[in-house]
């Protein structure tokens, strides 16, 4: 949208002219209105026709000023309807500012419009006082009592004539002849205009009319008849222009049977009933005036609207007018935010603005440069971090290693050069399991469950590949943020080469070792052997008594022989039982059991030293061979007892828990004996290395290849105070193997 344009040098004065025109339009409206809604002025009272037709000059002018007003406005809402709907920048805040401005004039118009009403409504009042409705109503209200006390004294009589015992005696005896004499006799005495008595069926059985009465009323009876439940019933009845009051009484007997009723009709009196017909006319008239009232207050209500419209068109021009000097800046800041969510930070809004508007346009040009420079600083710090990110890829596809980026559900996400050769086709975006060999997958399955465990895991594993079996080290990392799992690292290391180099060693360092053991008992049999031949050679020359010397030096030189061949037997035994390890049979063991039958063997045998066992409560069953497990067992307790045999405090321990985070139960032998060097710890599994003079190396070595056999891992730590710490962890659950 192009930005507005300056206003002309001519431009002011026409706006002021404007703005005045329309000021004095508007106030000669208002006081039109004044005039036409003020009631008593004194020019304007309508008493010659030439004033009635100024009147209605005035009230046309009005009309036809509204509808002037009504039409600029509603052109000017509807232009900006049109604008807000082209979603032009500055109609939405155009309608807000209208809507509010309504919403602001509403209240105060409200108030006024109702407390204007509220005078008015005084002011009727004053003309239609309160005394005289109450006058009237009063006047009405005494009416009615009179008729209520005429039907009182008309009930009263009709009882008085129930309670006649002549007239119940002859209405128990169905003496219709004496009835109709009691009921005349009573009725002229008590002076009743008209008497009947009926029996409970309804049925009249003696009526009395005074002399001159009229109106019969036997055509009432059923109406009074009708609440049979209630003692006395009265009501009224007109006839022509006299006023009746009838009353109803049940007669009953002595014993409260009822035996019929008696029905009495009095009429009101004259003067009474002429006062009661001039109350109700004058208050007819008075409530013809009332309608009066009601148009009064119709016409200032209308005067009132009026004045309502004509404050909420004020409001809403001036609404539209103010919105219309606040749209220029406030499009040109709508046009500069355009353009800086295009990204263009070095926008500037020109425009000229005063007061808030000026302060808000130079915080944005401040705003602006500011991000113009914060994202310099993000791209450079950008550039950075890509070109440490290209450094890292460069070493990830440099090195030989695979590392291998997995996503929760297992998919390949990244892989480097080196684990190409493990996973085929790694770069694409496939599953795991779907780049590896059915059991190669499984085994690294485990192993990715223990990492999302543990937070960690790594295992040996043999990589079948096309053209070789590679023995790779695998190693899993969980990645977590907030505690919630985003993938795995998976490291891929060949340690094929590695492993051979490592066997070469061990073998050539196996050699050395059975050399070196069988050149030491070699020696002294050499030595035996050449004093024997010298000896026989002096046998010869020699007197019986040096022969005997000879043969026990010989006897004892053989004895020698035997002694140090039996060794190399020994050796060579220990040997071949390392190099034949029999093969694991695992079945579900419960390694308390295990633990608990290889103590037994020792209990006759302590030597002085204090055995015990600290075994843990609901130890999982694991998947091992108890024979072998046992084997452990009795070869670290043999060295336990070897280490305490010379300790002040002679104690072996055995302990068992487990560890559900590790999926695996740890089987612990410590010991109170001199402990073992930080040099020796490291050596101590390999095979031919021992602390004591007359081992022979091979003990824990078996002991390590048992465990591995198992999929566990053994361990040696300090024991506190003193000694040393075998710890043996097994899994609880047979792991997948590649």
């Amino acid at each position: 949208m192009p930005a507005p344009e300056p206003a002309g040098p001519a431009s002011g004065p026409r706006r002021r002219f404007r703005w005045v025109w329309r000021g004095l339009v508007f106030l000669i409206l208002v006081g039109l209105v004044f005039i036409l809604g003020s009631i008593n002025v004194p020019f304007l009272e309508p008493d010659e026709p030439s004033e009635v037709i100024l009147l209605y000059v005035f009230s046309t002018v009005v009309f036809l000023a509204f509808i002037i007003y009504g039409l600029v406005l509603t052109r000017y809402l509807a232009r900006l309807y049109t604008e807000h709907r082209a979603r032009q920048l500055g109609s939405k805040f155009k309608t807000k500012m209208v809507v509010g401005a309504l919403a602001l004039s509403l209240l105060p118009v409200i108030a006024l419009f109702f407390l204007s009403y509220a005078l008015v409504n005084r002011t009727l009042a004053k003309w239609f006082p309160r005394p005289l409705e109450i006058v009237r109503d009063d006047a009405v209200y005494i009416v009615e009592y009179l008729l209520r006390q005429h039907e009182d004294r008309a009930r009263e009589l009709a009882r008085s004539l129930a309670e006649n015992p002549d007239l119940q005696h002859q209405l128990a005896s169905r003496n219709a002849a004496g009835l109709q004499q009691t009921l005349v006799r009573v009725a002229e005495r008590r002076k009743l205009h008209w008497a009947a008595v009926v029996d409970t069926a309804g049925q009249p059985l003696a009526v009395h009319r005074h002399a001159g009465a009229r109106g019969d009323f036997l055509h009432k009876l059923p109406e009074l008849l009708e609440p049979r439940d209630a003692v006395a019933y009265t009501t009224s009845e007109k006839v022509s222009d006299s006023h009746f009051s009838l009353a109803r009484v049940r007669v009953e007997s002595a014993r409260g049977v009822p035996l019929g009723a008696v029905v009495v009709a009095q009429p009101l009196s004259a003067t009474l009933l002429a006062k009661v017909a001039e109350i109700e006319s004058e208050s007819q008239a008075y409530e013809a005036i009332t309608q009066e009232r009601k148009s009064y207050r119709w016409q200032a209500l209308l005067i009132l609207l009026l004045i309502t419209i004509l404050i909420l068109l004020a409001g809403t021009w001036s609404a539209l007018t103010l919105a219309k000097q606040v749209t220029v800046p406030i499009q040109a800041l709508a046009i500069a935010t355009e353009e800086v969510s295009r990204g263009n930070f070095d926008y500037r809004v020109n425009c000229p603005a005063q007061d808030e508007l000026g302060t808000l346009v130079a915080s944005f040009n401040q705003m602006t440069a500011q991000l113009g420079e914060s994202r310099r600083r993000l791209e450079q710090a950008v550039r950075e971090l890509d070109q440490r990110r290209q450094w890292m890829e460069a070493i990830l596809e440099s090195i030989p290693t695979g590392v291998v980026t997995l996503s929760p559900d297992l998919r390949i996400l990244n892989a480097n050069t080196g684990a190409e050769q493990f996973l085929a086709s790694a770069r694409g975006d496939a599953r795991l399991e779907e780049r590896l060999d059915p059991d190669t997958a499984a085994a690294c399955a485990e192993l990715i469950s223990q990492a999302a465990h543990a937070g960690f895991a790594a295992r040996p594993m043999d990589f079948r590949l096309s053209h070789r079996i590679a023995h790779v080290a695998v190693s899993v990392s969980a990645l977590r943020h907030g505690g919630q799992s985003e993938g795995y690292v998976l490291v891929l290391d060949d340690l094929t080469d590695l492993l051979k180099a490592q066997k070469a060693a061990a073998w050539q360092e196996v050699a050395q070792r059975i050399a070196h053991e069988i050149k030491n008992p070699l020696t002294p049999i050499q030595l035996s052997a050449d004093r024997i031949r010298r000896y026989l050679e002096r046998d010869r020359e020699a007197d019986p008594v040096e022969r005997g010397r000879y043969r026990d030096l010989i006897a004892q030189c053989a004895s020698l022989i035997a002694q140090e061949v039996h060794g190399l037997k020994a050796l060579v035994d220990e040997f071949s039982r390392f190099a034949r390890f029999p093969r694991v049979q695992p079945v579900p063991t419960q390694l308390n059991q295990v633990v608990e039958s290889t103590l037994a063997l020792y209990r006759d045998s302590a030597n002085g030293i204090r055995l015990r066992s600290e075994l843990a409560v609901n130890l999982p069953v694991i998947p091992a061979d108890p024979d072998l497990l046992r084997r452990v067992l009795i070869n670290l307790i043999e060295n336990a007892t070897e280490a305490v045999a010379r300790a002040v405090t002679k104690e072996i321990v055995v302990r068992t828990r487990h560890l559900p985070r590790q999926r695996c139960v740890e089987l612990t032998v410590s010991d109170t004996g001199p402990g073992i060097s930080p040099e020796n710890k490291e050596r101590l599994f390999l095979p031919f290395f021992s602390t004591k003079a007359s081992g022979m190396g091979l003990g824990l070595a078996i002991v390590s290849r048992i465990v591995a056999e198992h999929h566990g891992r053994i361990s040696i730590e300090d024991n506190t105070p003193t000694g040393a710490s075998f710890r043996v962890e097994l899994p609880t659950e047979t792991p997948a193997t590649a």
